[in-house]
């Protein structure tokens, strides 16, 4: 079985048994699964004369689990016939988002919302006031349908305004809170039935759990001139106390938002490998991340420092041991007091489920007196594992690989989408190669280290697109220290501290704000995530290039445009650059705003706000950050004009072309006009001019790059082209293939001419159960490339008007038969393969992965032209075996054929020290 099927394992839905009311999940979520025996939805009137003829918990037909609930009414003409279902008290706030699945054999069920007004009392009853707000309507009959109540706070502040009409202008909407939701079962005259299942109000924090000591209980208010326009949630004075004599909790969740300190905390953390606590805050981060649980001595460097650490509870269990005892936690202690989350574990699968529900429960009570929020990397059902837990951390690391930038900010946005509504998620931010290119590299070349840090360009394009993408914390993946004295990692650790600076800047945006729209650029590679908090906006332009994972192109333009919609025409609009805020040119056209980057690179932070508060916290934030940040921009220039000259002056004949002179005197000018402004501190034009240095040297490494990768069909064909810095690895491969005659076919069965020879060679099928998906492996002559037959992989929806907009685990996948290799060897991995239609519901198409370099080196196809034929060049660092496998992760047909795995045999080999023409 290949080795992703550990983060694949077939999807097996374990849900909360036995369950009688919903109850709250930490601060975030409230949820009810209707399985247990007692009815919970309530009449609560309707101007329709009816009758209930069936009201009662059923064991069939329900969305998941077991049991769901089922109403039969008969009833007259009319409108509504309201069922409400309490829900506790949910303050209004921009996360709220109420839903519940509902199946009926008529259309018109409408989901409705509740809302109190505490501040506003109505004099016929004096009570508080009651205003209903609607949500979406059921219009798939006979289906199950998710209905929606989006956007609470603006469809209340509509209400507000129509009751303010009626009573006059004391109706006051500040403090209100979610106590009931209603559907309106009433589908027309006669009889309707209603199935309703998963009730579930994502968002939700208890009215009485945010305290301020200037309002009543519940206030959420705007932030301070500091904040920038977050919001700023008040626990009350310093040094009150629970009843229980505890210091209420330090980390805590309000909807998607991390409140920490009472106001939201955006987390920018490094994975620890043992340096000191002190400098790894010197570079800017502001938590740890711990792969075991802190000793006495990091916890007291911790507080001393003002740190955050993520890391397992004390006494962690081992969830790969199913038979280990889930032992109970005894109380967590104030030690643990600056712990930001209790990381529960990574790479977990369908088969730790289990484990990981009775380990949160256990780390909950040990916590409860702080309630911090539990995180998880989990490959597969994120939505039972996000019931069990707060956060969810999503792991995949696209540089060096045939995975877009692109696509990975598209992945990135829809993996919430396979949890519970609401659930916030943190991104890993890759800084060094994959283990197994390296492994490859020094294979191919023992004598040379390969690469430890991939390119400054890349990191700063990772984190700018998972936040644009919604991540609400960043983790920054490391192997090795990062206070290591060589010069690459040196290197890294500058380039990791010159954008934390960045990313202070726009922390509130960050950690609070609620993305708004997308705005499109002039150049169609650029376009831009708009946040909103409170107080201001931002825009986030970042130049997406084709193959920029492996090596990013220019990424640099002159009058740059973006239009960006909605945007208040009162705003004054500003380039956030270290040093300084920059007025934009702007103006309102039809669809929005236009704004013009005279100058843009790669990245940008624009900057849309009216208030002055704002516009001058930020302006003395920058200038503070702007000398260290001149400085480092000016390190990194000069550092890779360093390494792109030692990667040319290994390339015959390019270091005296003309072209490359003249971009490497580009660099050098902007260099020393840095130097020059760096010399009287004009810090923001040191800035520009070194991040200026950078343009023609990306030009320069694309060039180069794409002239190594004529004639090659994929950047992961010859691993050592996935990256300028690899490049110099390029000569060992090219003339190991030039030197070499490939020997004879070892692998059986890859004609797909009969099934009984395919199968009696090893060849194995497998394939995750779906509900409502098909799969097939056949061998079929429409596949065929040659010869009678192919292989044909098929996966399909039951109902194609049901299609998934996502598929979480692949479907079908089919592994060949292990072929015996030694250390040292050099195999062809090929084939041909066919796919007709664009595979949906992935962003992986046909996954092609060979056992020796992994997933991280995998082939990816979404579509072809015709048959399109496919080569993998791999090394055997070792003896062993190494084997094939076809992963479909998506809806779609794909065919293949003429599959064969050759070892190469040297001819003659010719050793040259510098890259030799591409392989023929």
């Amino acid at each position: 079985m290949p080795r992703f099927v550990s983060w694949t394992i077939v999807v097996t839905a374990i849900l909360l048994a036995n369950s009688v009311c919903a109850g709250v999940r930490g601060q975030n979520a409230w949820y009810e699964g209707f399985e247990g025996p007692n009815v919970s939805w309530c009449y609560a009137g309707g101007n329709v004369r009816h009758q209930t003829e069936r009201h009662k918990r059923v064991q069939e037909q329900a969305h998941t689990g077991d049991g769901c609930e089922h109403l039969r009414l008969s009833g007259e003409n009319g409108t509504f016939v309201h069922f409400s279902h309490k829900v506790g008290r949910a303050l209004v706030i921009d996360e709220l988002l109420p839903t519940v699945w509902v199946k009926s054999d008529r259309p018109g069920i409408q989901f409705l919302a509740q809302i109190l007004l505490p501040r506003t009392v109505t004099p016929q009853t004096g009570r508080p006031a009651l205003v209903l707000v609607r949500g979406s309507t059921y219009t798939d009959v006979g289906r199950w349908q998710q209905l929606r109540i989006e956007d609470v706070p603006r469809l209340l502040a509509r209400q507000v305004r129509v009751l303010r009409t009626q009573s006059g202008p004391n109706v006051d909407g500040r403090e209100a809170f979610l106590g009931a939701v209603f559907l309106n079962v009433y589908g027309g005259p006669g009889t309707t039935n209603v199935w309703i299942d998963d009730l579930d109000i994502a968002g939700f924090v208890g009215a009485s759990s945010v305290q301020s000591s200037t309002t009543p209980p519940g206030t959420v208010g705007k932030g301070s001139a500091g904040d920038a326009g977050s919001k700023r949630i008040s626990r009350g004075s310093a040094g009150r106390r629970t009843a229980a004599g505890v210091q209420p909790p330090a980390a805590r969740l309000v909807g998607s938002v991390l409140i920490a300190e009472d106001r939201p905390f955006f987390p920018r953390i490094i994975q620890y490998r043992g340096e000191p606590l002190a400098f790894l805050q010197q570079v800017g981060f502001n938590t740890v991340w711990l792969p075991e649980p802190p000793s006495p001595e990091i916890l007291a460097e911790t507080k001393r420092l003002h740190l955050r650490l993520v890391c397992p509870p004390p006494h962690a269990v081992r969830l790969d041991l199913p038979d280990e005892p889930v032992a109970a936690l005894a109380p967590v202690g104030p030690e643990y007091d600056h712990v930001l989350a209790w990381d529960l574990g990574s790479g977990l699968g369908s088969e730790q489920l289990e484990r990981t529900r009775l380990w949160a429960e256990q780390v909950r009570t040990a916590d409860q007196h702080r309630g911090r929020p539990l995180i998880c990397g989990a490959g597969a059902d994120l939505r039972t594992y996000s019931r069990h837990v707060d956060l969810l951390l999503i792991d995949r690391r696209p540089l060096g690989t045939s995975l877009e930038l692109a696509d990975w900010g598209k992945w990135i946005r829809l993996q919430p989408r396979l949890a519970r509504p609401g659930t916030p998620v943190w991104t890993t931010i890759q800084t060094q190669p994959a283990a197994a290119l390296r492994e490859q590299l020094i294979a191919s070349r023992p004598d040379t280290p390969p690469p430890v840090s991939v390119s400054s360009e890349q990191i700063r394009l990772l984190a700018y697109t998972a936040i644009g993408s919604g991540s609400r914390g960043l983790l920054f993946t490391s192997q090795s220290p990062l206070n290591a004295e060589d010069p690459e990692t040196r290197h890294r650790a500058m380039v990791l501290e010159l954008l934390n600076l960045e990313m202070e800047l726009i922390e509130p945006w960050a950690a609070a704000g609620s993305f708004v729209t997308t705005a499109d650029g002039s150049k169609r590679e650029v376009t831009g995530a708009v946040l909103r908090t409170d107080r201001a906006r931002l825009l986030l332009p970042v130049w997406s290039t084709a193959g920029a994972q492996c090596v990013p192109g220019q990424s640099a333009a002159n009058n740059l445009s973006l239009v960006v919609p909605g945007t208040p025409e009162a705003c004054n609009v500003y380039e956030l650059t270290p040093g300084e805020l920059r007025p934009l040119r702007h103006k309102r056209v039809m669809g929005g705003v236009r704004v013009t980057l005279e100058e843009f690179g790669l990245t940008a932070q624009v900057l849309f706000a009216q208030d002055p508060l704002v516009v001058g916290s930020l302006a003395r934030r920058s200038a503070a950050i702007g000398p260290r940040a001149a400085e480092l921009q000016r390190h990194l220039a000069v550092r890779k004009l360093h390494l792109v000259r030692q990667v040319v002056d290994r390339i015959p004949g390019r270091s005296a072309d003309a072209q490359v002179v003249q971009w490497l005197s580009a660099a050098v000018k902007s260099i020393q006009a840095a130097d020059r402004s760096l010399s009287v501190k004009d810090y923001p034009t040191t800035y520009v001019h070194a991040r200026r240095a950078m343009r023609p040297l990306r030009l320069l490494q694309r060039a180069q790059w794409k002239a190594m990768l004529a004639g090659l069909p994929s950047p992961v064909t010859i691993p050592a082209n996935v990256s300028f810095a690899t490049l110099p690895w390029h000569a060992r491969w090219s003339d190991r293939i030039n030197a070499s005659r490939l020997g004879p076919n070892r692998l059986v069965g890859g004609d797909f001419e009969n099934l009984q020879a395919t199968l009696r060679a090893g060849w194995y099928h497998g394939r995750h159960e779906i509900p409502g998906i098909q799969t097939a492996a056949d061998l079929v002559p429409d596949a065929a490339h040659a010869g009678f037959s192919g292989l044909r992989l098929t996966v399909r929806p039951d109902n194609p008007e049901e299609s998934p907009a996502m598929i979480e685990t692949p479907p079908v996948w089919i592994s060949s038969p292990a072929i015996a290799v030694e250390a040292g060897q050099m195999v062809c991995i090929s084939g041909w393969v066919n796919i007709p239609k664009p595979v949906t519901g992935s962003i992986d198409g046909l996954m092609i992965i060979d056992s020796l370099a992994g997933e991280a080196l995998a082939e990816r196809i979404s579509r072809t032209n015709g048959w399109q034929k496919f080569t993998l060049y791999r090394m055997a660092p070792q003896s062993g075996q190494v084997h094939v496998s076809f992963v479909l992760s998506g809806l779609g047909e794909v065919r293949l054929d003429d599959v064969g795995i050759r070892v190469l045999e040297l001819v003659e080999m010719t050793r040259h020290p510098d890259p030799a023409p591409p392989p023929r």
